[in-house]
C-alpha cells in the first residue's frame, strides 16, 4: 500500500484528530490571569494587616458571637507561646464542618480557603453561604480551587459566588473547554496531569484548619453512622504565618485565573447567589435524614465558638514546622529538590524505632519497599493501614500496593486494610473509581516516626503525591500524639479493619473481627475473579508513577 493512501478508519482518525488539534488551536488559557477587582481585593487585604489601628468590620450580632473576643483569644495564647503552636486534632466529619462553618461565622477581616475538590452539594453550598454571608459582613474571602473536579455547571455557581464585591474566585492550572472536558485529556496533557492537592482554611490570619479532607459531603460524615475516617487538625500560634504564606504564594502564581477569565454567565442562568442554592431547598430541611439536618445539627451541638473565646480548647503547644510543595511545581519550574517528600525526608530523617503510615493510597514502589524492607530488618517496628481493596475509590492504586504485600510482610512489616461496611450491591466500573459512596473508608494522611514526630496534612504515600501533586502538612513534634497514632493499629483495630498475614507458603490471610469472633479470610474479602484479572494486568503496567 502506497504511504499517501488513506483507508476510512484512518481518514476518520484523521479527521477526529484535525479537529481536536483545531480547537485546542483556537483555544487557550488568557494572557491575563488577574483581573484588576481580584487584584485590588488582595491588596485590601494586605492593607488589613499593615493598619493596627483600622476599624473594626460591624458584625451582625444576631448571627455571630462578639468577634473581636476570637481574636483577642488567640492572641493572649500566642503572647504566652510566642515561638509555639497549639494544635488541637478534628476527627469527626461533624466537627470539621462545625469548625470551619462558625469560624467562617466568627471572621472579621479575611478568609482564604485553598481546595482540591470543592463539590456543589449540601456541603459545598452550606459553607459557600457562610462564606457569603461573611462577604456580607464586610469580611474579605478568597477562594483558591484546583480545576480538575470542576464541571462547566459549577462554573456558573462560581461566577455568582464571586459577583460578590468581597469575594474574589481563582482556579489554579485550569481546564481549557470549560464545556467539553473530555477533550482537555487529548489536548491539555500531560499539564492537566499535575494537580493543586492542598487543602487549609485560615481564618483572619490567626488560626487555620489543615488536613486531610475536601469540601463535600462524603468528606465531612453527614451521616451520623459512617465511619468514613479522615483527620483535621485546628492549629494557631507560629505555624499560621506559614501557612498564609504558602497560600499568598499559589494565589498570586500566574497558574491561578480569575474565574471571570475563564468562564462567563450562560443566558439562561440566574445570576443571583442564593437563589441558586438548589441544595439547600425546603424539602430537604424537612427530611430529617438529609444532609441539612445532619449538618445543622454539628453546628448547633459544637461549641467551638464559646470555646475558643473562653479559651477552652485543649490546644496542646509545641514546636511545629509547615511544609508545602512549591506553586512551580506544578510547572515544573523549580527543582525536585524543592518538593515536600525531600522536606519531610530531611526534616524526619531515618526512623530509628517506630514507624506507623496511615494512607488511604499507599502506593510504595520498588525503592520504597526496600527502604521498608531495610528499615524493618534492622528493628524498626512499621504498621501501615491503608483501603482493603473493597473501601478503596481507585483500584489503580490498589494493584499499585497489592503487589508489594509479601515483601513487606515478609521483613516484618504489619500491614492493616480498613473494611468497608457497605452492604452487598453490584458495584458501578471499579476501573479507576469504585461505587459513589461506601460507610467506611480512608482518607486520612499522617504518619508518625519515633517517640515524638507526626506528619499529618495532605500528602498520601505514592508517587502522585512526591513527584506530580503539590501538597502540604505540618510536622508535629508532640510524643503524646506519636504514642497515640503508634497504638491506634493493634488488634483494637480489628473490628474495622483486616490484618494481613503471610503464610510459609507464601499465600496471604485476612485476619478480622466480625460479630465478636475471629475470622480468617483465605482469600481476599470481596474481590472476585474480573477484580483479580483488572487488577493483574494493571500490576504489569508501567503506571506506579502515575498513581
Amino acid at each position: 500500500m502506497s504511504m499517501f493512501s488513506i483507508e476510512p478508519s484512518s481518514l476518520s482518525l484523521s479527521l477526529t484528530l484535525g479537529l481536536t488539534l483545531g480547537l485546542s488551536a483556537c483555544q487557550s488559557l488568557p494572557k491575563q490571569p488577574h483581573l484588576p477587582e481580584s487584584q485590588a481585593l488582595s491588596a485590601r487585604v494586605n492593607a488589613l494587616y499593615q493598619q493596627e489601628d483600622s476599624p473594626k468590620i460591624e458584625q451582625n450580632t444576631a448571627t455571630t458571637t462578639n468577634n473581636t473576643d476570637l481574636v483577642t483569644a488567640i492572641t493572649a495564647q500566642n503572647e504566652i507561646h510566642p515561638d509555639l503552636s497549639g494544635y488541637h486534632p478534628i476527627v469527626t466529619g461533624a466537627n470539621a464542618f462545625a469548625a470551619r462553618s462558625i469560624l467562617t461565622g466568627m471572621a472579621t477581616r479575611n478568609i482564604d480557603a485553598q481546595y482540591y475538590i470543592w463539590h456543589n452539594d449540601q456541603a459545598g453550598q452550606l459553607l459557600l453561604k457562610d462564606l457569603w454571608e461573611a462577604a456580607e459582613r464586610g469580611v474579605i474571602v478568597r477562594l483558591l480551587l484546583d480545576d480538575f473536579n470542576n464541571s462547566a455547571k459549577f462554573d456558573q455557581h462560581l461566577l455568582r459566588f464571586a459577583s460578590h464585591p468581597n469575594i474574589a474566585v481563582r482556579i489554579i492550572n485550569p481546564l481549557m473547554h470549560r464545556k467539553f472536558s473530555t477533550l482537555n485529556y487529548v489536548t491539555g496533557l500531560p499539564r492537566i496531569n499535575r494537580r493543586m492537592h492542598n487543602k487549609s482554611m485560615t481564618f483572619d490570619k490567626q488560626i487555620t484548619v489543615i488536613g486531610g479532607r475536601n469540601i463535600g459531603n462524603e468528606y465531612m460524615s453527614n451521616d451520623q453512622s459512617s465511619q468514613f475516617a479522615d483527620l483535621d487538625v485546628l492549629l494557631i500560634g507560629k505555624v499560621v504565618a506559614d501557612i498564609d504564606n504558602s497560600f499568598a504564594s499559589y494565589w498570586s502564581s500566574p497558574l491561578s485565573f480569575d474565574i471571570e477569565t475563564l468562564a462567563k454567565f450562560d443566558d439562561d442562568v440566574t445570576p443571583d447567589f442564593l437563589k441558586a442554592l438548589d441544595k439547600l431547598g425546603i424539602d430537604e430541611e424537612n427530611n430529617e435524614g438529609s444532609s441539612l439536618t445532619v449538618y445543622k445539627a454539628a453546628i448547633k451541638d459544637s461549641t467551638i465558638d464559646t470555646d475558643l473565646i473562653n479559651k477552652r480548647v485543649p490546644f496542646r503547644w509545641t514546636d511545629m514546622q509547615f511544609l508545602s510543595d512549591d506553586v512551580g511545581k506544578l510547572s515544573k519550574s523549580v527543582s525536585s529538590e524543592t518538593n515536600l517528600v525531600h522536606q519531610l525526608r530531611t526534616l524526619l530523617g531515618s526512623p530509628t524505632k517506630k514507624l506507623t503510615i496511615i494512607s488511604s493510597y499507599f502506593v510504595p514502589t520498588k525503592d520504597g519497599v526496600d527502604t521498608l524492607v531495610k528499615l524493618a530488618k534492622s528493628g524498626v517496628d512499621i504498621k501501615i493501614l491503608t483501603n482493603s481493596f473493597d473501601a478503596t475509590d481507585v483500584t489503580a492504586v490498589h494493584s499499585g500496593y497489592s503487589q508489594w504485600r509479601p515483601s513487606l510482610l515478609r521483613s516484618g512489616v504489619k500491614i492493616y486494610e480498613l473494611k468497608s461496611t457497605a452492604a452487598e450491591e453490584k458495584r458501578d466500573n471499579k476501573l479507576w473509581r469504585a461505587r459513589s459512596q461506601s460507610s467506611t473508608s480512608l482518607h486520612a494522611k499522617t504518619f508518625a516516626v519515633d517517640d515524638y514526630q507526626v506528619f499529618i496534612g495532605s500528602y498520601n504515600v505514592d508517587p502522585r503525591s512526591a513527584n506530580i501533586n503539590t501538597e502540604m502538612g505540618v510536622i508535629i513534634n508532640d510524643d503524646e500524639l506519636a504514642r497515640q497514632l503508634h497504638g491506634a493499629l493493634s488488634d483494637d483495630l480489628l473490628n474495622q479493619a483486616y490484618e494481613v498475614k503471610l503464610l510459609d507458603n507464601g499465600s496471604l490471610e485476612w485476619h478480622t473481627m466480625e460479630d465478636g469472633k475471629e475470622v480468617v479470610y483465605e482469600s481476599e474479602p470481596r474481590v472476585d475473579m474480573s477484580d483479580h484479572i483488572w487488577l493483574t494486568i494493571m500490576s504489569w503496567l508501567p503506571i506506579d508513577w502515575l498513581l
